[in-house]
């Protein structure tokens, strides 16, 4: 089920800016554009399941929960990096968003909250 929901949103389109942009100009980067809450769904999701995946599989990876959040975390945010990182190499008009980076924090960091619930109940 959350695969599915994962792969919702990150299909849904984001949000783009229709006015004519010359090379250099930035577009239009709002922190109440819808960009910015499939950026937090995603590190969320990402975080969450990579967790569960690592604290409840038997597998020949084994940790303390602690562990587990912390490279959830990583591995979550490390993909939001990755994407920063892509969309200032594509278009010219690509920029790194700071903004989107913030939000992938937050669903990271939300989403090891949910896995600290989860594993403390």
């Amino acid at each position: 089920m959350i695969i599915l929901l994962l792969m919702i949103v990150s299909a849904l389109p984001a949000e783009e800016n229709l006015d004519t942009k010359t090379q250099w100009e930035k577009p239009k980067d709002t922190w109440t554009g819808f960009d910015k809450w499939q950026h937090f769904s995603f590190s969320l999701l990402m975080t969450v399941q990579s967790g569960y995946i690592l604290s409840h599989e038997q597998g020949v990876f084994q940790a303390p929960d602690r562990q587990n959040r912390m490279i959830s975390a990583g591995i979550s945010f490390s993909f939001g990096m990755l994407k920063e990182c892509l969309d200032m190499k594509r278009k010219p008009s690509g920029f790194f968003s700071w903004k989107d980076l913030v939000m992938d924090m937050g669903g990271t960091l939300a989403g090891v909250w949910i896995l600290s619930t989860i594993n403390d109940a």
